[in-house]
């Protein structure tokens, strides 16, 4: 006897969804409330992954205080030793906000091991290839925002980085990121985060990696988010205190000034040293003017200016880094002849959400608490390093600022 075609109909669909895998991207409704991702690029040969996975912990138990539905997805590439994620994987966390997540009760005491919320999260498999290349960046972006829909996003990136610096085939240098001995420069980054999330509905930018509390990194990035969360010196490999503050950061409206202070009291707590700031973004370009006024308006005096009084930034170890980025309001005042000018203070305190430091010494860089801006910013046309005078040129701020006009 032949089977009706009704029947034949609703034996296809059963089909259809008992072959499809957990790996599948779903298709879920958009969520009103902001999701965060965290993409975290752990590979190189040092303490980082170990470091990192603590923070996917820490992450978590924040996420598990969230009193609404909220989502975590986590991209992470790590080393081949690590115990836990041995490729490449995107992990999702959903929270109901009443004792779950993802559907299981919130691990806590002796259940809260990495192994048990490893064991918990849903997993898919991430695009393969190089963490930092710019189009396995942007296909893993655009496949976890495929995977939580949302009118706004929060963004981590976690791994070594070098500000506004050429990236090389080398550790030694890198502007976002250390995949082997991949990073990915400044421009390209932004591009891809531009193209990944079209709707500009980047909340806010946290990086957890070094020196990317730059007026190059925030003048770069305005366009692909509103606010920076960043260090303008190299950050303690432990990194951010996510259980402290992370389920405030799905609040509509964040208290940037406490993810800023915990951060400041988990680095003092860990002998360690810091300058953390928040950048609205959408400042940026009022700054980049004045800043250019008063660089035309002082122009005679650049070339003897002496710039080692400035406050500067970078460590004179691993790298070499010293006189990467020299604080901006210490900069234009010393230029000034000890006086900041009011419009420039205006246009840094409208960039400069709010600011924090310790000052320790970390490889002879002793950071004032009165001096620090905010925010640092190279000064090109030197010789303060060749190959960093090179490529400035590459960056949106060497224009905005003035410098391609100085440097004529």
């Amino acid at each position: 006897m032949a089977i009706p075609q009704r029947i034949l109909f609703f034996i296809g669909i059963l089909l259809t969804i008992v072959g499809c895998s957990k790996n599948e991207v779903p298709e879920p409704n958009t969520s009103s409330k902001r999701v965060i991702m965290a993409y975290i690029v752990a590979n190189s040969a040092d303490l980082l992954d170990d470091n990192t996975m603590n923070n996917v912990e820490w992450m978590y138990q924040g996420l598990s205080e969230v009193k609404d539905t909220c989502t975590l997805l986590i991209y992470y590439k790590g080393n081949s030793s690590n115990a836990y994620i041995k490729k490449p994987e995107i992990l999702k966390y959903q929270t109901d906000g009443r004792g779950k997540i993802n559907g299981e009760p919130i691990l806590t005491g002796n259940n809260l091991t990495k192994s048990s919320i490893l064991s918990q999260a849903e997993v898919y498999d991430a695009v393969s290839g190089i963490a930092t290349d710019p189009i396995v960046m942007k296909a893993n972006l655009e496949k976890m925002r495929t995977i939580a829909p949302s009118k706004s996003y929060g963004l981590i990136f976690a791994s070594h980085a070098t500000s506004w610096m050429p990236a090389t085939k080398t550790v030694s240098t890198r502007s976002f990121g250390v995949d082997g001995s991949y990073g990915i420069n400044l421009p390209e980054m932004a591009s891809v985060l531009q193209n990944s999330f079209p709707a500009k509905n980047v909340d806010f930018i946290l990086f957890d990696a070094c020196m990317m509390g730059t007026a190059e990194v925030c003048y770069e990035l305005k366009d692909a988010t509103h606010y920076c969360i960043a260090s303008v010196m190299e950050s303690p490999i432990q990194g951010f205190p996510y259980n402290k503050f992370f389920s405030k950061l799905y609040n509509k409206e964040i208290d940037y000034q406490y993810v800023c202070d915990e951060t400041i009291k988990f680095n003092k707590s860990k002998d360690a040293w810091g300058t953390y700031a928040v950048v609205d973004c959408s400042q940026m370009e009022q700054l980049a003017a004045a800043t250019k006024a008063q660089l035309m308006e002082n122009a005679d005096l650049l070339a003897e200016f002496d710039y080692e009084s400035v406050q500067q930034y970078g460590a004179n170890a691993y790298g070499n880094y010293e006189y990467f980025s020299f604080d901006m309001g210490d900069f234009i005042k010393q230029l000034n002849g000890g006086t900041i000018p009011t419009d420039y203070q205006t246009a840094l305190d409208k960039a400069i959400v709010y600011k924090t430091c310790l000052e320790r010494a970390y490889y002879n860089v002793v950071p004032d608490k009165d001096i620090f801006s905010g925010i640092g910013m190279y000064f090109p046309g030197r010789s303060i390093q060749y190959k960093w005078d090179s490529y400035y040129p590459s960056v949106k701020w060497y224009s905005a600022a003035g410098w391609s006009e100085l440097m004529k």
